[in-house]
């Protein structure tokens, strides 16, 4: 019940924070379409499915309940992938409703107003791999960490970290034509909100976003697979 109550305080929270946060529009024309593509990002999304993910998957452990569940049979493996299923499904859920409140929204505000073209149902399905592997990152840090609140603050400050160190190398390595920072998942919200991002950038950012949902989801299953409970 807390589970689901979370999901629905977060639902509201979300599509609130992104129309009272100010859409960025600069040099797009507002309209439903518009500012369902910057819902994401003018809203704390990635931070919510993260502190959801950090409780849902942690609460077990810090309870001390987790041993019941592996005393009816379950595998860690099993355990693993139905919370890992749970969370890419809230994280799913949150995302959609942030999106089609903040079109619904945007029309009755900006009615029919001109929308920059652009590839928007490609880079609303980049946003949500991108989500999603966030959510997998979190999700197999959790499961590893088994506590709340470290867990929360890798969420937060995972992967602007990882981001940091990998500013730090470019700005070592001095490459004109090549930029590490531009394959992180972090670096990937801006190129997807933006309407004017090309088709081959579009494509670099979802298909990183799904091999970093696909790494992060093996090596937490890995490294989980190989600790005592």
């Amino acid at each position: 019940m807390f589970r689901g109550s979370f999901v629905m305080s977060a639902v509201s929270l979300l599509i609130t924070q992104a129309f009272v946060k100010s859409p960025d529009f600069t040099g797009v024309p507002p309209s439903g379409r518009s500012a369902m593509l910057s819902a994401v990002s003018s809203s704390s999304l990635t931070a919510v499915c993260g502190i959801f993910t950090a409780l849902f998957v942690c609460a077990d452990y810090e309870q001390q309940t987790i041993k019941n569940v592996y005393a009816r049979g379950f595998s860690k493996n099993s355990v693993y992938s139905a919370k890992l299923i749970t969370v890419l499904a809230a994280t799913s859920i949150m995302f959609a409703s942030t999106l089609l409140f903040t079109y619904i929204a945007g029309n009755a505000i900006f009615k029919d107003g001109a929308t920059e073209s652009g590839n928007y149902a490609g880079l609303l399905t980049g946003q949500l791999i991108y989500c999603l592997a966030y959510s997998s990152f979190v999700s197999a840090v959790s499961l590893n960490v088994k506590k709340t609140g470290i867990s929360i603050a890798l969420a937060i400050l995972g992967p602007s970290l990882i981001g940091t160190a990998l500013s730090l190398a470019d700005a070592f390595l001095k490459l004109e034509s090549f930029k590490i920072t531009d394959y992180w998942l972090d670096g990937f919200l801006g190129n997807l909100t933006s309407a004017s991002t090309g088709n081959a950038r579009l494509a670099v950012c979802a298909a990183l976003s799904a091999v970093y949902a696909a790494v992060f989801t093996a090596a937490g299953y890995i490294t989980n697979s190989r600790r005592d409970v």
